[in-house]
């Protein structure tokens, strides 16, 4: 769980390596997409991804 300000520092940072923010509700391919580009942690950040539906 994460507090309402590191929410706000998410959606700021828009598409970083660890956010993907989206409006797209059908567009599975780019999810997918991002799903495993958070899975291969290539920055090696080892925290979560988030994917962000507007």
């Amino acid at each position: 769980m994460f507090t309402a300000a590191e929410l706000l520092a998410l959606l700021e940072s828009h598409e970083a390596d660890r956010v993907e923010l989206t409006t797209s509700r059908s567009n599975t391919q780019k999810w997918s997409e991002a799903v495993c580009a958070f899975a291969n942690d290539l920055p090696d950040h080892r925290l979560p991804g988030y994917l962000i539906v507007e």
